[in-house]
């Protein structure tokens, strides 16, 4: 199983999947966010999507975990305000992951990795993995309108946040792996 190894991400799966869909996807204002496993909580964010642009609209909700490595809570930022964050080329990659998840109607997952330099000369760079699982979401339509991003983030060195991802740290590198189904 693609997210197994991920207890935060399966967590999530499994939410969305156990919530009520009455249009093939989940109605967010069926949503109680009581429900929401605390595992899941840290790491979650809330955002309209604007459909024609497949920009994030606005943040609704974010998690301790995703204030804590981006610096700044981006609850209620518009999509003007984060692409003024990050850069043209993440901007994109969530472009892309949102287009994605608009036109397949089911929940994608995709894993980036930042590579930073050492702190000190000799030591191995710093390799950050961001694993992210996409839930698509309504809102009193039938259309995608609505995400919920679980994201979880891991360092191999003494980094672990907060980090300057948005925007990058000079001299970091950026990948992004593939989009997947995972519904």
């Amino acid at each position: 199983m693609l997210l197994a190894a991920n207890p935060v991400l399966e967590a999530a799966q499994m939410f969305w999947r156990a919530l009520p869909k009455p249009v093939n996807i989940p109605d967010i204002r069926l949503l109680d966010a009581a429900t929401i496993p605390r595992i899941i909580l840290p790491h979650i964010i809330i955002a309209e999507v604007s459909r024609g642009s497949f920009d994030l609209g606005r943040f609704r909700l974010c998690g301790h975990e995703i204030a804590r490595w981006f610096r700044e809570l981006p609850e209620g930022m518009d999509a003007h305000g984060f692409a003024g964050l990050t850069d043209p080329a993440y901007v994109r990659h969530m472009r892309d992951l949102l287009a994605e998840v608009i036109q397949r109607r089911q929940p994608i997952y995709c894993k980036s990795v930042y590579t930073l330099p050492p702190l000190e000369p000799g030591e191995p760079d710093n390799v950050i993995t961001a694993e992210r699982l996409v839930l698509p979401m309504a809102d009193g339509a039938t259309a995608v309108e609505c995400t919920i991003i679980v994201q979880t983030l891991t360092a191999s060195d003494s980094r672990a946040g907060p980090l300057r991802l948005l925007p990058p740290e000079p001299g970091m590198t950026v990948s992004h792996g593939p989009f997947e189904v995972a519904g």
